[in-house]
């Protein structure tokens, strides 16, 4: 069931009318709307079907990319061979032509109409237009559209039917189906803000942090699958997105990042810029004419693509990254398995010695949810003897988590119609055997992962803005990408 929160003055009008096709409320600008599930592409090597393209951008406006789409694959054919199927492309962000999206709401049911009474030399009572009530103020991290299988990971416990209007709290993760979207704004319309879509089989987190008025930082953890993201322009602060070996850098624009199981990504721009930087390799930007590839190593590749063709050209690099992917998928499987199992035992270990902290912890979560504002002199000794820790389970759960999630991506298309990756691994195990019980299997690790997350909360929170490089020494750097969380920012 398609479940939306409708905000815009055309937003009345797009309800009736796109419902079934999948034009997010209050939307915005990039690429059309491809297919939400995926095609294998014929075993022939031909080119892949199609996607269908979504309701056109409204004239004048540069079109989005719609939500990520996974393709529905072909008859049998031994899965290891088997073109993979593309997953659901997501939709663009758009506001009418020339004007920003301003909230107006109709009046209340059962608003009457003031009158005005005309003077005595005669008339009719005229009746004036009611005054329509404010729309209310967007939560940071609220669902706004909810479409098929969403759930979010919050603390070890899982919610598996968040209804709009529910809050993706920082450092939730939010996972979403096959064949399933979402879409959760992070402070829109001030600076900074951001409206974020996900595609199927995607997972992320996010942490974002308000400065000052006109200052925010966040960043985002992509952990799978694709997004479609419009950030309103920073006047100071910083947006920071964290792909497997790739970083990307905003300042107010509108793009998409896709990413294939093996790592792969592509980011493509409708406006505005966004600085791509793989690990250790120079800066790339991508941005309108220009798209930005970037291999599972972290290698950047600019190269130029007509704006007016670049939905053409994400759906044909799905197509070719997927088919491409089919034949790497049980080696894909086998690899980020092999992960989970070295990095597990490390992550318990770790998490273990966390538990002598508990009363440090206590103490900072109770200050938090009374709303004290620390200083950052505050509780030093305590983060002096809790960094160490926390970098250990820091250490094992970044390498743990992108394995974890995108072996649930793997296991959606294993399970799908394309059948990719059916086979049996290197250790003599069926890939059916392995993900029968993957989640029932891995039960400790999703908990442990999301109490590594809630004590890095708490520990950000306990350092009052302060650099927090210096609690970690120089080991920040052998985080990668998750460093940005710690605010290392020269990745």
């Amino acid at each position: 069931m398609t479940k939306t929160r409708v905000r815009g003055s055309f937003a009345l009008v797009l309800s009736l009318t796109v419902l079934s096709v999948f034009a997010l409320a209050g939307c915005a600008p990039q690429e059309a709307a491809v297919s939400s599930r995926p095609e294998a592409a014929p075993s022939s090597g031909g080119p892949g079907p199609a996607t269908p393209t979504g309701p056109a951008t409204p004239s004048g406006s540069p079109a989005v990319a719609a939500t990520p789409t996974t393709p529905t694959g072909s008859p049998a054919a031994p899965a290891a061979t088997q073109p993979a199927a593309s997953p659901a492309s997501v939709a663009p962000i758009s506001s009418p032509v020339g004007q920003a999206a301003q909230p107006v709401t109709p009046a209340a049911p059962g608003a009457t109409s003031a009158t005005i009474t005309p003077p005595a030399t005669g008339g009719s009572a005229v009746a004036a237009p009611a005054v329509p009530a404010a729309t209310p103020a967007l939560r940071v991290g609220e669902l706004v559209f909810l479409d098929g299988s969403v759930a979010i990971h919050r603390r070890g416990q899982v919610i598996a039917n968040p209804d709009i209007g529910d809050v993706v709290e920082p450092f939730d993760v939010i996972v979403t189906g096959a064949g399933s979207r979402a879409e959760i704004d992070i402070g829109s319309g001030r600076p900074g803000g951001a409206t974020i879509r996900l595609a199927e089989n995607t997972a992320f987190y996010y942490d974002t942090r308000a400065l000052s008025a006109d200052e925010r930082r966040t960043v985002l953890q992509l952990l799978s699958g694709a997004i479609a993201i419009k950030v309103d322009r920073l006047v100071n602060g910083s947006f920071s997105i964290a792909t497997d070996n790739t970083v990307l850098g905003v300042r107010g624009t509108t793009f998409i990042v896709d990413t294939i199981p093996d790592g792969t990504a592509l980011v493509t721009c409708a406006e505005g810029r966004v600085q791509v930087k793989g690990q250790g390799g120079s800066a790339l930007l991508a941005q309108p004419g220009t798209v930005v590839t970037a291999t599972a190593t972290g290698t950047a590749q600019a190269r130029p693509v007509d704006p007016a063709g670049l939905s053409g050209f994400r759906t044909t690099w799905r197509d070719d990254a997927y088919r491409a992917f089919a034949s790497q998928a049980l080696f894909m499987i086998s690899a980020h398995a092999a992960t989970m199992e070295r990095n597990a035992p490390l992550l318990s270990a770790a998490h273990a010695r966390l538990q002598a902290q508990r009363s440090v912890l206590q103490t900072w979560r109770e200050a938090r949810d009374a709303g004290r504002v620390p200083r950052f002199t505050d509780w030093t000794a305590e983060k002096r003897a809790l960094a160490p820790v926390l970098f250990d389970c820091l250490s094992a759960m970044f390498q743990l988590e992108r394995a974890y999630y995108r072996l649930l991506e793997l296991r959606s298309l294993h399970d799908g119609p394309g059948r990719v990756g059916v086979g049996s691994l290197p250790d003599g195990r069926t890939s059916l055997a392995f993900f029968r019980d993957f989640e029932s299997r891995n039960r400790n690790v999703l908990v442990q992962m999301a109490e590594v997350r809630d004590v890095l909360e708490l520990f950000i929170y306990a350092s009052a803005g302060s650099p927090m490089g210096g609690f970690f020494a120089d080991k920040v750097a052998a985080l990668g990408s998750g460093g940005l969380f710690l605010g290392e920012e020269d990745w």
